[in-house]
């Protein structure tokens, strides 16, 4: 049973390529995009190059592989309107209509957003709220799953929409806002800056693991009855609860017996998004997932791995 792994280089996709090695997968394949250097060669997993916008070169890529399954997590939080909806939609329709000509059960995981939601009050979000985004990306998301869900209606393709909410966890970039935080709370430690430099600390978001993430995709992908119970569906993956940036300040000063003193941008934008909340009731009952890693776990960790990556000591 072939996996073929869209977006292997970045962060979600490091996470679960380690995660499925653990599982036993053999057969993985990881696509990255051309501008990156070559992965480290490994037993298990198989790296190609492509670029998604390129639909002759990732029709060779699919007839190649020929994969059973497909998690695409490639595409762009950042950018023009333009880009995103380039990048996002063409890019996903390009995958799609490469995979259903080559296998026609191919079971797909689609990774969207949770930006999707944009603001829809201070409950738990079940996947039937209508999608309102309130950001480019999330219109490119949007578009992205109605491109998906159009695409299993038509060609009756095996496609499952998973919504991850905000993610967090050991090796994350600074454009997360949990990443930004952590590689400031190690540049203050290695006395490089004083302040961390913030553009809001009121929102409230609902944190999740990379690592629980990573597991509710290889629930979902694997599921012994994925055509009736996972195919054409949707899925929340979030941790259920929220926090808000001044509260997971105050977790990480807990960690380090340290306070931080926070300097906020002028003329920050308005909140679009106050707060935004799981509901992950779908995933529980269809596939038992359910997360596990707290968020003071997880800001251990990063800052663990951060201050690991440049070497400057453990924790204090």
């Amino acid at each position: 049973m072939t996996l073929l792994i869209t977006g292997a280089a970045g962060f979600t996709g490091r996470t679960l390529i380690q995660y499925l090695v653990s599982k036993g997968e053999q057969d993985i394949w990881g696509l990255v995009h051309s501008r990156y250097t070559d992965p480290e060669p490994d037993n298990v997993v198989t790296y190609v190059k492509g670029d998604l916008l390129d639909k002759r070169q990732i029709q060779k890529i699919i007839d190649d592989i020929c994969p059973d399954r497909i998690i695409h997590l490639a595409g762009i939080q950042k950018g023009s309107l333009q880009d995103l909806l380039t990048t996002n939609i063409v890019g996903t329709q390009n995958l799609l209509d490469a995979a259903h000509s080559v296998k026609a059960l191919c079971r797909i995981i689609i990774v969207s957003s949770s930006a999707v939601y944009g603001y829809a009050g201070t409950a738990p979000i079940p996947e039937t709220m209508p999608a309102a985004p309130r950001s480019i990306y999330g219109i490119s998301k949007t578009a992205q799953e109605m491109v998906a869900m159009l695409d299993h209606v038509t060609h009756g393709s095996r496609i499952t929409i998973v919504r991850p909410f905000n993610l967090i966890g050991p090796g994350q970039p600074a454009t997360f806002v949990c990443g930004r935080i952590i590689s400031q709370i190690v540049q203050i430690q290695s006395g490089l800056q004083t302040k961390l430099n913030l553009f809001e600390i009121e929102s409230r978001r609902d944190f999740i693991d990379v690592r629980d993430v990573v597991r509710a995709y290889e629930a979902l992908v694997n599921h012994p009855d994925f055509e009736s119970h996972c195919s054409g569906q949707i899925f929340n993956v979030g941790s259920e609860k929220t926090y808000n940036i001044s509260e997971v300040i105050s977790i990480i000063e807990k960690i380090t017996g340290t306070s931080y003193s926070i300097n906020l941008s002028e003329g920050s934008q308005k909140i679009l998004i106050p707060t935004q909340q799981s509901d992950n009731t779908r995933i529980e009952k269809i596939t038992a997932w359910h997360p596990e890693i707290p968020l003071e776990k997880s800001l251990i960790d990063m800052l663990a791995e951060k201050q690991k990556s440049l070497d400057i000591g453990t924790i204090s």
